[in-house]
Parts: C-alpha cells; sequence; structure tokens
C-alpha cells in the first residue's frame, strides 16, 4: 500500500473560480525523495496542505476525492492527528516560529505529541544538529537571519520525526552551501528508513540543487499534473515551456542538440554534464577548447557615474556582544547594478539596514553616506528620497487593503498632488506587471505578486537608490526574469540598484558588481566575472557560483575558462569548437 495516495482529488479555494487542484491521482511510496515542480499557482503549496489537513480545516474550499496518508482519510482526521505522520515546512519560516530560544522551538512539536522529556531532547538535539544550528540554542529566533529562520523551521519539522516531510521552497533563503546541506539533510532523513518521504516543491529558482537530490518529478501546471516520473524528466523541455526552467546543465546540452551537436541525453546534474561534455572532446579529439575571440564580450560594457553610496569602517554590535559588521569599507557607483552575496548570518541586512538608516552605526568614527549626506543623522522621511529598502518578506511591508492603496500610499503621505500620485502609481503598477490586480486584497494576492507590489510600493517616492533584499524570493523562473527586466528597465530610467541575494544565477546575468561578506567583513568586491572565477574565495563564504560557471572550472584541465556567467555564452564557446566555421 503506497503512504500517500491521491484519488480524484480536487480542491477549490473559497471565493475562487478556478480549482487550485483539479482531478489528481498519485500513488507515492516511502523511501522516496520527490520533487514537486511548478511555477508559482501551479497547487503545489495546495497539495502539501492537503496531506496535513491545513486543506479543509483551516484553508476551507470545495473538496472532492480522497487524499489518503499512511492508511488514514486525511479529511476525518484533525491536524494534530495528522501531525504525528506528516510535517511540512511552509515557505516562510516566520509564520512556524513562535517559541523565545531556538531549542524551545524545535523542542514544541515533540512536547505536544506528549512524549517523555528524555525522548524530547533527544529528537531536539537530532534535529539542531541536522538542521546545522548547534551553537544556537539560546538565541532569540527573531535575532536570526531569515535563512536561520528557515533552518530551525526545518529543525521543528525534523524533530516530529515524520513518516512524510513536506518542504515548500524550502532552500529559498539559502546561501548555495546551505542548499546544498539541508537538501543533504532531507535525503538522509528520507533514506534512514525505507517507509520514510521526503517532497520537495520547487518552482525553479533552485531547480539545480533539486535535481541533485530527488528521485522522482511530479510536475503541476495549473492545478493539474503534467508530469510523473524519474529525475530525468529535468531535462524535459515542458518545464521551459510552463515556465519554470530547467537545470542549467539540461537547458545548456539541449540547446547544442538544437544546433546539431550529437549529445547522447541531456544531462541533469553536474557530475552527468562533466561526463557527457567530456565524452562529446573525446569523440572530437579535443584535448583542451579554444577560446572564441568574442568571449567575455557578450555584456556590453558600461560606465558608471560619480560615487552615490560611501561606507567607512562601519561596526554594529547587536546587544549582548553580537559582533554582526566588522570595520565594513565599501562604495557603490551611480548606475550600478551591486550584488551583496554571502551565507546566512554574515551581515548583508544589517549592512542594508544601515544604508537607509534604520540601524546606527555602534562606533562614532563610522562613514555613511548617500548622495553625500550622513545618513545617521538624517531623518527617514529624507532618506527614503534618496534610498529605499525592500524587505526580504514582503509581508513585512505590506499593510494598505488593495495593491492601488498600498502602491499610493507612500505619495499620500508624502502629500504628493493627488494627479501626481495617479501618475506614479499607474507607472510604477506597469513596470511591474500587475497592472489588472489594482483592486484585488493585498493579503490574498500569491507570494509572486506580493513580491512585485513590495518593490511597485516604494517607486513612486522616486528614490535615487532601490536595495532590494532577495528580489526573487518567492518567484518562478519566469516571474525572476520578469522582476530582473524590471530593474534593468529602472536602472535605464536612472535608478542605481543594490540587490541582496543567494540566488547566483541572478548576480551571473544582471549584476555589473559583486560584494561578497564573511562572518561581518567584506572578504570580496569585484566585477562579477572576476569574483566568480574564484571558487576557492567563495566558499569561505559558503558561496558556490552558478551550475555553468562550475561547469566550466570542473573542466580546467581541458582548457574551459573559469569565469562563464551564462549558458549562452557557455553554448557560444562550445560551438566554436564542436562546429568551427559556423556563426
Amino acid at each position: 500500500m503506497a503512504l500517500i495516495e491521491l484519488k480524484n482529488y480536487s480542491f477549490r479555494y473559497r471565493g475562487f473560480k478556478r480549482k487550485a487542484l483539479s482531478n489528481i491521482n498519485l500513488e507515492i511510496e516511502g523511501g522516496s525523495v520527490v520533487g514537486l515542480i511548478g511555477r508559482a499557482g501551479a497547487g503545489k503549496t495546495t497539495l502539501l496542505k492537503s496531506l496535513i489537513g491545513i486543506i479543509p480545516f483551516v484553508d476551507a474550499g470545495e473538496y472532492e476525492g480522497e487524499v489518503i496518508v499512511n492508511g488514514l482519510r486525511v479529511k476525518e482526521q484533525t491536524i494534530g492527528d495528522m501531525a504525528r505522520y506528516v510535517s511540512i515546512v511552509l515557505e516562510n519560516p516566520e509564520v512556524q516560529i513562535f517559541s523565545l530560544t531556538v531549542r524551545d522551538d524545535v523542542a514544541f512539536g515533540p512536547a505536544n505529541l506528549g512524549l517523555p522529556l528524555e525522548e524530547i531532547e533527544k529528537r531536539v538535539q537530532y534535529a539542531i544538529e541536522e538542521a546545522e544550528l548547534k551553537g544556537f540554542e539560546e538565541r532569540n529566533p527573531n535575532d536570526l537571519s531569515g535563512g536561520e529562520q528557515q533552518s530551525l523551521a526545518i529543525a521543528g519539522a525534523l524533530a516530529m520525526m515524520p513518516r512524510v516531510l513536506t518542504l515548500d521552497e524550502p532552500v529559498a533563503m539559502l546561501d548555495p552551501v546551505g542548499k546544498e546541506r539541508v537538501l543533504s539533510v532531507v535525503e538522509h532523513v528520507a533514506r534512514r528508513g525505507s517507509d520514510t518521504l521526503t517532497i520537495i516543491s520547487e518552482a525553479g529558482a533552485d531547480i539545480e540543487a533539486v535535481a541533485e537530490k530527488v528521485d522522482r518529478v511530479i510536475t503541476l501546471h495549473k492545478g493539474e499534473v503534467i508530469q510523473d516520473g524519474p529525475r530525468s524528466l529535468f531535462a524535459d523541455p515542458i518545464l521551459d515551456q510552463i515556465g519554470v526552467g530547467r537545470p542549467q546543465v539540461s537547458s545548456l546540452f539541449a540547446g547544442l542538440r538544437e544546433a546539431g551537436v550529437p549529445v547522447n541525453h541531456i544531462p541533469v546534474t553536474l557530475d552527468e554534464a562533466v561526463a557527457e561534455m567530456k565524452r562529446l572532446l573525446d569523440e572530437r579529439g579535443i584535448e583542451r577548447i579554444q577560446l572564441p575571440p568574442h568571449y567575455g564580450q557578450c555584456q556590453q560594457p558600461r560606465t558608471f557615474g560619480e560615487e552615490i553610496v560611501r561606507v567607512e569602517n562601519l561596526h554594529h554590535v547587536y546587544l549582548p556582544n553580537i559582533h554582526a559588521l566588522k570595520g565594513i569599507s565599501m562604495s557603490v557607483r551611480s548606475g550600478e547594478i551591486v550584488g551583496i552575496i554571502g551565507q546566512n548570518g554574515s551581515g548583508k541586512t544589517t549592512l542594508a539596514r544601515h544604508l537607509v538608516g534604520l540601524l546606527k552605526p555602534t562606533n562614532r568614527d563610522a562613514v555613511v553616506q548617500v548622495m553625500g549626506k550622513d545618513i545617521p543623522k538624517m531623518d527617514l522621511r529624507q532618506v527614503i528620497k534618496m534610498i529605499n529598502y525592500v524587505f526580504q518578506n514582503p509581508d513585512d511591508q505590506i499593510f494598505a487593503d488593495t495593491v492601488w492603496e498600498e502602491v499610493a500610499f507612500a505619495p499620500m503621505m508624502m502629500d504628493m498632488p493627488e494627479q501626481e500620485t495617479k501618475a506614479l502609481v499607474q507607472e510604477a503598477i506597469e513596470v511591474f506587471r500587475l497592472k489588472g490586480h489594482e483592486s484585488d486584497y493585498t493579503m490574498s494576492l500569491p507570494e509572486d505578486l506580493k513580491t512585485f507590489l513590495a518593490i511597485a510600493s516604494i517607486l513612486p517616492l522616486k528614490p535615487r537608490i532601490l536595495l532590494i533584499d532577495e528580489p526573487t524570493t518567492g518567484l518562478d523562473t519566469w516571474g525572476a526574469q520578469v522582476m530582473m527586466d524590471s530593474i534593468e528597465q529602472l536602472r535605464a530610467a536612472g535608478h542605481t540598484i543594490v540587490i541582496i541575494t543567494h540566488t547566483m544565477k541572478t548576480v551571473a546575468r544582471y549584476c555589473d558588481r559583486v560584494i561578497v561578506m564573511n562572518k561581518g567583513k567584506i572578504i570580496a568586491d569585484g566585477p562579477t566575472r572576476d569574483v566568480f572565477s574564484r571558487p576557492e574565495k567563495l566558499l569561505e563564504a559558503d558561496i558556490k557560483p552558478p551550475q555553468i560557471t562550475q561547469l566550466g572550472q570542473r573542466l580546467a584541465d581541458r582548457g574551459f575558462p573559469s569565469d562563464v556567467l551564462t549558458v549562452e555564452e557557455m553554448q557560444d564557446l562550445l560551438l566554436y569548437n564542436l562546429k568551427p566555421g559556423e556563426e
């Protein structure tokens, strides 16, 4: 008997016309890791919530068919009953964290099962170690970084020792090494017993990391299952067609095949790609590839204006003794798109909050200047006209009833004339593809539209500099491209952009420069191509470059450069060698 069965299952949320899930029929055995793939709004979260009973008991609606977990019909159980068998880690960890210490939060679930104290402590220690939170036991969860909070939510789920562990976009806020660590943890959990099942949902941003770990792929599109099969389905072009996208190595080899190169199979993991690339080169008798004359010129060189942000010797100590920033010095020039990257807790968000005046230096000789003005000495109403901050979690920023009211709030508070406000709001709504949603209730928006709204809401103030924390969080591959294209549009209109992100593909394609932070210090600062060509330096900060860059670095002995930034760049490089004489 399958661990999970869905029989003709459909669900429509109350107040919605379209079904979130339609006629789902699935059987899933234990002892595996399943990737639940689909764009934002495809029905992934709805399916996961259905397994534990959040649907229909919390999120109400029209429920048809059967959902059976561990032999139990979910709609006939309570959520408490199902929590003994199913754990869920939601996309936003803050909604699952409520205790005053990390230890207490991890212990909350087992304690509510009525387990003996000795068993609770055993589970807490196990979960904390697996989630790499050792040393954080007495920390207040509110003082953790976003990624650390996500690790805490996962630890809380692991402590329940579930038969089914479900994770909704679990690595979205983690650094690249952290993504691998968490996915290795859940893979280990699935392997620890033949009947343990792990389900990981993914919308595309971290498709490479998920593809490395799963055994089975179930793809949802508009509430229906359109794929169900082995891991090799990650190479199927349908993932591009529906807007999820494929792993970078899959896209590369698919492009080579379309160009006439005899590719045996489309790889989905980095190891598979290295092996297939060596085979291709060996068949052609190519010991070392040659760089084309135009290599590295895929991006037009840009010239930037005056220094617009200046930070010197910035320290920040959180009480009682957490030294979050240790003498930071950096600058940003007008017209740049700068990416700030680093492991969770490295100080990225603390630095950002200094730039917009939400925090003040804890050393008197620090310099934090924007457009030549000292930010610590300024009123926030003045600061937000020069530089404005978009929070990592849109729910921390959005509070108005409708989309239009949210975008209009800032200019109204600044006493802008009504007609000017209307024009500015309309412009922001069009730039971030929110047209048609003006009257939508903000709290019921899907996560992708909330992310667009968070940035759109600060545009009417026309800040010279936008500082955006994780601009693509909650977005699928298509949504991330729309977001970054919109940000490029803002740069073209005269804005300077600073983004904080864990998505290295985004940094490689869009950022002119990268600042790498590690334990409160800047350990690298330079053009993106230069920084990503130094994997050993990046590893100091728990960072790995994009998968396509790693492919070149793994093949350095065959002449591949260490600084390939995009799939297109690698494909051009290979076609120059595999099909010489052709453009």
